[in-house]
């Protein structure tokens, strides 16, 4: 919870500085924060992409680094043209050339983007440092489990079953996605809508099984490109 705290408090005073940017331009603070929410979905693609490219080959690492940056500039100086010419545009208060400037508009995205992306992998190498300890409830028994100590987590339609380091499993009535979320340490791989492993103690994988111990876990194809990834990741 503490992380998303972080990251939501870090957008708002992100939005904030954008707005006083565009309050130097002559524009109301009210109007200023509304052309600030227009550089979202741009920041939105940026946060989602940019994590994604790899730079095993480095010129292509670069070119989709570019290609993502130039599709996420040009939808911002769209949606920026649309909303002056729509709600903000007055005849004496035509937007600024800079305000549509690729390179200006691309710092202003960069800005936002690359700090946002450090502080989430800073909050996870910090949640993966520090133990934490699970508080659930397990056949009606109060159940305090360390987050390291689990090593899978199984979905059997109405119940799912939490697998420990000892040995030991916990029957829960909280739903697979649910404890998605829960898991939030940076070790966690969904493979399978039924399956949710710790990469700490995957022994074997491939394109379509992972083992975990005795447990031969499979990979659904929805997920197959995201494991690849994460896995990718872990051996970097």
């Amino acid at each position: 919870m503490k992380r998303y705290l972080y990251i939501v408090a870090y957008w708002c005073v992100a939005m904030v500085v954008l707005a006083l940017i565009f309050v130097s331009f002559d524009y109301r603070f009210s109007q200023a924060l509304f052309m600030a929410s227009l550089f979202l979905p741009a920041l939105l693609c940026l946060r989602l992409m940019l994590p994604q490219v790899r730079f095993t080959n480095r010129w292509e690492g670069v070119r989709d680094v570019i290609f993502i940056l130039a599709g996420a500039i040009i939808l911002t100086i769209l949606l920026l043209l649309i909303a002056n010419i729509s709600t903000l545009a007055y005849s004496t208060n035509l937007i600024p050339d800079i305000l549509v400037n690729p390179i200006f508009i691309s710092l202003l995205l960069l800005a936002v983007a690359l700090p946002q992306i450090w502080l989430e992998r800073w909050l996870t190498k910090q949640a993966k440092q520090t133990p934490q300890e699970i508080d659930f409830i397990s056949d009606r028994r109060h159940v305090k489990v360390m987050m390291d100590d689990i090593t899978y987590v199984e979905s059997n339609d109405s119940e799912v079953w939490i697998h420990t380091l000892s040995g030991e499993s916990y029957r829960t009535k909280t739903t697979i996605t649910q404890w998605s979320s829960i898991l939030d340490n940076g070790n966690f791989i969904r493979i399978h809508r039924a399956y949710i492993v710790n990469r700490l103690y995957i022994t074997e994988s491939d394109s379509t099984t992972i083992r975990i111990s005795d447990h031969e876990l499979p990979i659904s194809r929805k997920y197959r490109d995201g494991v690849r990834q994460d896995l990718l990741v872990t051996t970097e």
